[in-house]
């Protein structure tokens, strides 16, 4: 089946005062129907603009983008319009009118669509419904929290009944409690609606909670694109290693010292391996890091161990430790 959105060899330049800058480099990407995909990266890495290229809010300079199998670059400005129906987006600041209220707010993008008001004033009434704001629908913008203003701007998305959300740092500007109940919001919607929903984000945790499939973006260009749980646990390349165990970094005190990276799957993170490799090998090592979350209701996590300086006893401990299927890599100059 073809992808809800298939992005082949896309570029994505602006013209410099002395040269040309890459925003986007030979993007490919397939991004399946009904899934929640993240893409993730640090500031400046170019989410945002690869967002807005998917509903061609940026043209890009080179590629093609599909939604539902349809080439936007062949599209007239009329078959644009009508497709841009099908993709709504959330933004970090919300986007709402401040002289409109809940309902007004909710019934703008109806109202471009040419919604007869009859249909639309029941629309809103589901929609509130849904986002569970049915009692703040008089209320104004500066009268709601910004985890309310969210609710709204979703709606608003929800009202055209579109087949793709794009949410640009859609939590950002929340709280962490505000944040979850906005996530568990849009995988309630998709698992209901079947909306495929792409969320840009620099935060970790937003991906883990609510994403299936996740692709790193460093630089313009895609380091490394998977299911959640394989790029999170396993991987593989240095961009992605920088950003997954960012907050892993070891001290001078490290430096020169033999370590290793342990990765824990969604069993063996309630086993007491640590324990028994000291028991059973009788080897001592030093727990520099460790780290668990929590990837679709299952718990993984990552250790750092610095091994003893005898070098077989380190060897017999990375044997051990692999023959429990763990994951061991061993780290050249563990230091920020």
């Amino acid at each position: 089946m073809e992808p809800m959105i298939k992005i082949e060899h896309l570029d994505k330049t602006f013209a410099g005062k002395t040269q040309t800058v890459y925003a986007l480099r030979d993007i490919n990407l397939d991004i399946q129907r009904r899934d929640i995909f993240g893409i993730i990266g640090m500031s400046g890495a170019g989410k945002s603009t690869l967002i807005r290229c998917m509903n061609f809010l940026e043209r890009p300079t080179a590629g093609t983008v599909k939604i539902d199998g349809k080439d936007l670059a062949a599209m007239t400005d009329k078959e644009l319009r009508r497709t841009r129906q099908d993709v709504a987006m959330i933004f970090q600041h919300f986007n709402l009118l401040q002289q409109r209220n809940v309902r007004g707010n909710i019934a703008f993008s109806m109202e471009i669509a040419g919604m007869k008001k009859a249909d639309m004033e029941a629309r809103i009434d589901e929609l509130l419904d849904i986002v569970d704001l049915k009692e703040r629908a008089l209320m104004y913008p500066a009268q709601l929290s910004g985890g309310q203003k969210q609710r709204v701007a979703i709606a608003r998305a929800l009202a055209t009944n579109p087949k793709i959300i794009l949410c640009d740092e859609a939590t950002s500007a929340l709280d962490p409690a505000t944040t979850q109940s906005i996530l568990k919001l849009l995988k309630d919607i998709n698992r209901k609606y079947g909306i495929t929903i792409v969320i840009i984000t620099h935060e970790m945790t937003v991906v883990e909670s609510i994403c299936t499939h996740v692709a790193i973006i460093d630089d313009g260009q895609l380091a490394e694109v998977g299911t959640v749980e394989k790029v999170f646990t396993q991987p593989e390349s240095r961009t992605a290693k920088r950003i997954i165990y960012q907050k892993s970094g070891g001290n001078q005190a490290s430096l020169g010292k033999r370590c290793i990276r342990v990765v824990f799957d969604g069993k063996s993170s309630y086993e007491p391996v640590i324990s028994n490799l000291i028991m059973e090998c009788k080897i001592a090592v030093n727990i520099m890091f460790a780290d668990t979350k929590d990837i679709d209701g299952k718990a993984y996590g990552h250790m750092i161990l610095q091994l003893p300086e005898d070098r077989l006893q380190g060897d017999r401990a990375i044997y051990y430790l692999r023959s429990k299927n763990l994951v061991v890599e061993e780290l050249e100059d563990y230091v920020i």
